[in-house]
């Protein structure tokens, strides 16, 4: 487990590059939590919005960025059907969007290496989860979630809230496919199942296996989760 504010191990890098969509309050608490395990990581947001003009809301998060020293950059949303898709085939079109726009972004920016890619309310406590990516080579590193039952299954279903890869290594898999598919089983049959035919290296994250975080963090959509726990760890 790492120690609060000591980046760790020397010598190891990552990119840490979250999604935010209407939902900057959490995606600000859970970049606090990754600046304050890592202070020495790289840290990116891609914000989506509906309209060129920035929203107030849009505004008042690029000033907390700026404090932050989060890198940050803007795109129009494809998809919004009015609801967050949680539960519906459509999110395999909401979150495809966010990781094909952010792989985009790395390879516009000739970004190489380890890359995490986050949801917006994906937070961490203890920084084991990113420790253990620092410290492991992957190709493809994922974190497990079921599917609703039923229909053919992949191989593994991946959870779409946390994803780590390295950018290189993959560039015969990316973009992934955007199609109103669970998330899971298109995630699985596109990206893990893609990278097995292809030989490449893929990891489980141990600590993000269906609703068992390991203590680094909790699966929550509730703010005031959020906070509770962050407050706990003394992060906020």
């Amino acid at each position: 487990m790492v120690s609060f504010g000591v980046f760790a191990p020397t010598g190891y890098s990552m990119i840490i590059f979250y999604k935010s969509y209407k939902r900057h309050d959490r995606t600000l608490l859970s970049l606090k939590s990754v600046r304050h395990l890592f202070p020495d990581l790289e840290l990116k947001c891609l914000i989506l919005t509906d309209n060129l003009i920035p929203s107030q809301d849009d505004l008042v998060f690029l000033e907390d960025l700026k404090k932050l020293k989060v890198d940050f950059y803007t795109s129009l949303k494809k998809y919004n059907f009015g609801n967050s898709g949680a539960g519906s085939a459509k999110n395999g079109l909401y979150f495809s969007e966010g990781v094909n726009k952010i792989y985009k972004k790395c390879i516009d920016l000739q970004v190489t290496g380890k890359i995490l890619m986050l949801d917006e309310d994906h937070f961490f406590t203890t920084g084991e989860t990113i420790n253990y990516l620092l410290s492991n080579n992957f190709d493809l590193a994922v974190g497990s979630w079921p599917a609703p039952p039923g229909g053919q299954r992949p191989s593994f279903e991946p959870n779409a809230s946390i994803l780590g890869l390295t950018i290189e290594s993959m560039v015969d898999v990316f973009p992934v496919p955007e199609r109103e598919q669970y998330v899971e089983l298109l995630w699985g049959f596109e990206i893990v199942d893609k990278c097995k035919k292809l030989g490449k290296k893929i990891i489980e994250i141990p600590t993000r296996v269906y609703t068992n975080y390991g203590g680094d963090g909790i699966h929550t959509n509730n703010i005031n989760d959020i906070k509770k726990e962050l407050s706990k760890f003394n992060i906020i």
